[in-house]
């Protein structure tokens, strides 16, 4: 019997396979996954194009770390004892000094005269932190005192007479604003803050120009914030174009010529980290006479406190002081909060404080939630050329 050919059509048919329900439920969960997928990888990227824009990003926290091994050359504290000594018990200017009542091995003495010259306790202080022994000189004027601490004790406590130039005068404030440049958000919140507050602009930031062109045009002043070599370098980097160790001194001319090229106007600078840099007067000698011929000021950030920046400045006739607080070391309101009243308190016994921060969010609001409390403080806020002094 001949066997009869189904249709091709028929054939077709019978040998097509439906799709099941399940098979459809797999193909949706795919869709589905590759859209979240697509969808999330959006949001970060705009999320991540947002921050950039409209927020710093973090800064690198200032290196503050022990005093260098390699900068110890006085050990003892009968040799930094002895370096008071030949400045102020038995110097050129001393006028004589009468014993107090002393507690344990903390030593008293009324000083007769007035409080000392502030560059000549200045270089005093600086001196004894480059010797690398445990020691810092503590100087109060509004309070007549000079306080010699080892090892974090109070060992020596001078009194003197308060000149009425010192106790007559408000102290004065400045507020330094580090790592700026990287947006413009950071300037626009800063002048809507009704205290004066001097940005410090790293000069390879995206808007660093920009940003100095801005406060030109509104009347503010700025600076300068020069990246130099840490410590820790290479494993922190302070950053495209800085100033590192073994450069030439054509090549670090160079450098500062176009950090000012970068950042122009600038009324002076600061170092941005330089733990290690300002450690050597050589390569720091070069930076500050670029600075000097410019007519600009040098503010050291003290990122350590074998620092030779400010002593260097200071014998060499240029305009210069040295930073006394940080406010941010951790990015933290409250804690930002606590640093903002302690440097008034500090101005109120040292006449003068020079205050660095960064333009974290937290900084922007801690300074908000403060403003009308810092305004009432018998101080005055004041742009940092205000605090910088030449000493000679």
């Amino acid at each position: 019997m001949p066997i009869r050919k189904k249709p091709s059509s028929a054939r077709k048919k019978t040998s097509r396979k439906k799709k099941s329900p399940l098979d459809h439920q797999k193909l949706r969960i795919l869709l589905a996954s590759v859209f979240l997928v697509v969808f999330v990888g959006v949001c970060l990227l705009l999320l991540v194009r947002l921050r950039q824009t409209y927020l710093p990003r973090p800064a690198q926290v200032m290196e503050e770390p022990p005093l260098s091994v390699e900068s110890q050359r006085i050990y003892s504290y009968k040799q930094v004892y002895a370096l008071v000594d030949a400045e102020l018990l038995n110097g050129p200017q001393s006028q004589g000094w009468q014993k107090l009542p002393a507690e344990g091995d903390l030593q008293r003495l009324k000083m007769f005269g007035d409080y000392p010259d502030r560059g000549r306790m200045l270089g005093l202080a600086e001196k004894i932190a480059m010797t690398g022994a445990p020691a810092y000189l503590d100087l109060l004027p509004r309070k007549g005192l000079v306080r010699l601490f080892w090892q974090d004790r109070l060992r020596l406590e001078l009194r003197y007479r308060v000149p009425l130039e010192i106790s007559s005068t408000r102290p004065k404030i400045a507020i330094i604003m580090d790592d700026m440049g990287r947006s413009l958000h950071p300037f626009q919140e800063l002048l809507k803050l009704d205290v004066t507050v001097t940005p410090s602009i790293l000069p390879e930031t995206r808007d660093a120009t920009e940003a100095a062109l801005l406060l030109q045009r509104t009347g503010r002043e700025y600076m300068i914030h020069i990246p130099m070599q840490p410590k820790s370098y290479p494993k922190v980097n302070p950053g495209p174009n800085a100033l590192l160790l073994g450069q030439s001194e054509s090549r670090t001319r160079e450098l500062v010529r176009h950090y000012m090229d970068r950042v122009p106007g600038a009324a002076g600078a600061n170092n941005h980290m330089g733990s290690g840099y300002t450690m050597e007067r050589g390569p720091m000698h070069i930076v500050l006479e670029e600075l000097l011929q410019n007519g600009q000021f040098f503010i050291d950030s003290k990122t350590i406190a074998g620092s030779v920046a400010f002593d260097e400045a200071r014998e060499m006739g240029l305009q210069t002081a040295s930073r006394n607080i940080f406010l941010d070391n951790e990015e933290n309101i409250a804690y930002i909060r606590r640093q903002i009243r302690k440097m008034v308190r500090l101005s109120e016994d040292k006449g003068e404080v020079i205050a660095i921060c960064h333009p974290h969010p937290e900084t922007l609001e801690a300074l908000r939630q403060e403003l009308t409390w810092l305004k009432r403080q018998p101080v005055d806020f004041v742009s940092a050329s205000v605090l910088v002094h030449s000493f000679q």
